[in-house]
C-alpha cells in the first residue's frame, strides 16, 4: 500500500447548532476564552483478503435522531447500542451514505474509539457520546499472529501534565492501552506504531503537518489475517486447505435430474490451476457475470444431494415390474447376453439405486440462504485463539441494494442471519435431488466515510463544537480543546483464500462408465438452487459468537479482466 492508498481526508469544518445552549448564572450564554485547539479525530480502516468468498442501511431523518428533553437534559438516541451483536448503529452510516458504489467501513473501530473518547469527555459532550454508546461495552480481542488489537494514547511531552492521570489509568486498565509520550515532531512514531499494530498493512496514515497541530493523539488499532477452513476452488498454491483436495466428483446411478438427459446423474470437476482461471473461460463457457460485465474474478461453488428415496417412493416391486420386460429383452442383446440372469441382475440395479439416496458433495463448506426476495452465502474463517469470524453475504434478488439497505434494519438482518443452513445433507429438503451451484465474485476496493458530519446528524455535536466541547474527564485545564476532524478509510480485498484486513482509529490534536450395460433412467424430482451474486449486495464479516459488526459493506463492482 503506497502512500496516495492511505492519503489521510483533508480537514472539513462542519458547524452545526449545537443541541442545546448552556448558559450561566447570569443567563447569558457561556464561551469559551483563550487560544483554540483544534482536536482532530482520524479514522482509518484498511481491508485486505487473500481469500474467496452483501449489505444495509438507516434512512436521512438520521440528522434528528438523538431528541433532547430541555427539561432534564437527557439525550436519547434512535441509535443507542445494546449489545455486542449486530445493532441500527453498524448501519447507520451505510444508510446515511447510501450510495450505489463499493462501500467498507468498520463499526468495531468506531465504537471503540468513541467508547474511550466519551471516558474522556464530561457535561452534554459525554451525554451526546453515551446515548449512543448505550450499554455497549468494547469485547477483549487476543493478540496473535493472526489477530492484532491495540490502543494507545501518544501524548506531546509538553502537554503531559495536562493529562488526568485518572483518565491515561483508565484507558490502560480498562482498554488496555499504551500510553507513549513523544516530541510531536514528527509522525514516523506514530506511523511505526500503525504499521506493526496492523501487520504492515497501513503505513504512513499520520501527516506530520496533523501531528504538529496535536497535543494528543488517541488511537485504536485492530487488523486480522485469517484463512478460510478451507478455499472456495481448490487452486494451486493457496493458503488454505481444499475439500477432498479440490475433486469433486458424485454420481446417480440410474436416476437423471433433466428430462432431456440421455445419461444418469454424474459431475465431475477438478481445481482450478492458476491464477487467470478464477476468470471466465470458454472451455467451460464460464462468463463469471457481476452487475453487467463478464470475466469477473471469482470462485465457483457445487454442492449435490440426493433425498430422493425412490425405492420407497415408487415401491421396490412396482420398480421390478417396470424393469423386468426391459431387462428381458437386454439378455438377449449381444451387450446383455453375458450379464447376470433376471433376478440377479435386477437385484443389482435395486441395490445401486438404493445407494443413491444420501448420497453429497460440495466444494467448499458454507453456508446458505434463499427466498424469494434474497439470496444469502455465509462462510467461516478459521478459529484463531477461540475467535471464529464470519463472512456474510446478502443479495436482493428484486429490489435495488440502495432500496435493499433503505429499508433494512437490525431485526431484519438477524433474521436472515438465523436462516442461514450449512450446506449438507441434514438440511437439504427430504424428496428432493438438491443441485447448488454458484459464483461468488472477489473484490478489491477502497472507501472514506465523512465520518464527522455523519456523528453530527447521529447527534454527537458538542464535542466538535469549540465552544462546547467538554473534554474535562481527560484534561486539567482546557483553552478550547475540542474535536477538529473525524475521517474514516477503509480498503478490502476478497478473494480465495481468507480475510486480511486492518483498521486505525484515532482520536487527537488535530460420474464414470462401466462399459455396455442395462440401463433405465428414472427421473427424480430436482431442485436448483442459485447462488451466484450477480448483482450488487452487501456483506458482513462478523464474530460469529457475539454477532459484532468488524466490517460492514457494500460491493457494486467486482475485479475484471
Amino acid at each position: 500500500m503506497n502512500n496516495d492508498d492511505i492519503e489521510v481526508l483533508k480537514e472539513k469544518t462542519v458547524v452545526l447548532d449545537p443541541v442545546i445552549d448552556q448558559e450561566g448564572e447570569d443567563g447569558k450564554k457561556k464561551k469559551k476564552g483563550g487560544k483554540k485547539v483544534a482536536v482532530i479525530l482520524l479514522v482509518f480502516l484498511a481491508l485486505a483478503c487473500v481469500g474467496g468468498g452483501g449489505f444495509y442501511y438507516l434512512s436521512t431523518k438520521d440528522a434528528k435522531s438523538t431528541k433532547v428533553d430541555t427539561k432534564t437534559k437527557k439525550y436519547n438516541s434512535e441509535y443507542r447500542i445494546g449489545s455486542n451483536g449486530l445493532e441500527n448503529f453498524d448501519l447507520y452510516f451505510l444508510k446515511l451514505e447510501n450510495e450505489e458504489k463499493n462501500k467498507v467501513y468498520s463499526p468495531l473501530s468506531i465504537k471503540y474509539a468513541l467508547e474511550m473518547l466519551g471516558e474522556g469527555a464530561g457535561g452534554d459532550s459525554k451525554k451526546q457520546i453515551d446515548a449512543v454508546i448505550g450499554d455497549y461495552k468494547a469485547k477483549s480481542y487476543p493478540n496473535s499472529e493472526h489477530m492484532s488489537f491495540a490502543n494507545a494514547m501518544f501524548i506531546r511531552n509538553s502537554f503531559k501534565e495536562n493529562i488526568v492521570e485518572d483518565y491515561t489509568n483508565n484507558l490502560s486498565g480498562k482498554y488496555g492501552a499504551e500510553i507513549l509520550y513523544d516530541e510531536f515532531s514528527s509522525a514516523q512514531p506514530m506511523n511505526n506504531w500503525v504499521k506493526q499494530k496492523t501487520f504492515n498493512l497501513i503505513e504512513d496514515f499520520f501527516k506530520d503537518d496533523d501531528v504538529a497541530e496535536s497535543d494528543f493523539i488517541l488511537t485504536n488499532a485492530l487488523a486480522i489475517d485469517m484463512n478460510w477452513n478451507n478455499q472456495i476452488h481448490c487452486a494451486a498454491g493457496g493458503k488454505a486447505p481444499c475439500v477432498n483436495d479440490g475433486r469433486y466428483g458424485i454420481s446417480y446411478a440410474h436416476e437423471k435430474l433433466d428430462d432431456d438427459s440421455k445419461s444418469s446423474y454424474g459431475v465431475t470437476e477438478y481445481p482450478y490451476m492458476g491464477e487467470d482461471d478464477f476468470y471466465g473461460d470458454q472451455y467451460q463457457n464460464r462468463k463469471n457475470e457481476f452487475n453487467g460485465k463478464e470475466n469477473n474474478k471469482g470462485a465457483t461453488v457445487l454442492a449435490d444431494f440426493n433425498k430422493y428415496d425412490i425405492i420407497k417412493e415408487l415401491g421396490e416391486d412396482k420398480i421390478r415390474e417396470i424393469l423386468r420386460p426391459e431387462y428381458e429383452a437386454w439378455l438377449k442383446t449381444a451387450d446383455g447376453s453375458d450379464d447376470l440372469p433376471v433376478e440377479q441382475g435386477l437385484d443389482r440395479f435395486i441395490k445401486e439405486l438404493k445407494e443413491n439416496y444420501g448420497k453429497s458433495a460440495n466444494s467448499t463448506d458454507f453456508l446458505l440462504y434463499e427466498d424469494d426476495n434474497v439470496k444469502e452465502f455465509a462462510k467461516d474463517l478459521q478459529e484463531y485463539d477461540g475467535v471464529t469470524l464470519q463472512y456474510v453475504g446478502i443479495m436482493p434478488k428484486n429490489d435495488k441494494l440502495t432500496d435493499f439497505v433503505k429499508n433494512s434494519d437490525k431485526d431484519s438482518l438477524n433474521k436472515l442471519i438465523d436462516g442461514l443452513k450449512e450446506v449438507k445433507i441434514e438440511n437439504m429438503e427430504e424428496g428432493y435431488a438438491t443441485r447448488i451451484r454458484g459464483f461468488i465474485p472477489f473484490f478489491k476496493f477502497e472507501y472514506e466515510l465523512q465520518l464527522m458530519e455523519d456523528l453530527q446528524k447521529l447527534g454527537i455535536k458538542d464535542v466538535f463544537d469549540s465552544e462546547k466541547a467538554d473534554l474535562s474527564s481527560m484534561l486539567k485545564s482546557t483553552n478550547g480543546e475540542y474535536i477538529g476532524k473525524a475521517s474514516h478509510k477503509a480498503t478490502i480485498e476478497f478473494s480465495n483464500d481468507g480475510i486480511k484486513a486492518a483498521a486505525v482509529t484515532s482520536f487527537g490534536g488535530y460420474g464414470s462408465a462401466r462399459g455396455p450395460y442395462f440401463e433405465h433412467l428414472f427421473k427424480v424430482p430436482v431442485k436448483d438452487i442459485d447462488i451466484s451474486f450477480n448483482k450488487p449486495y452487501m456483506y458482513l464479516i462478523r464474530d460469529k459468537d457475539s454477532g459484532e459488526i468488524w466490517f460492514t459493506g457494500t460491493v457494486y463492482e467486482g475485479i475484471t479482466k
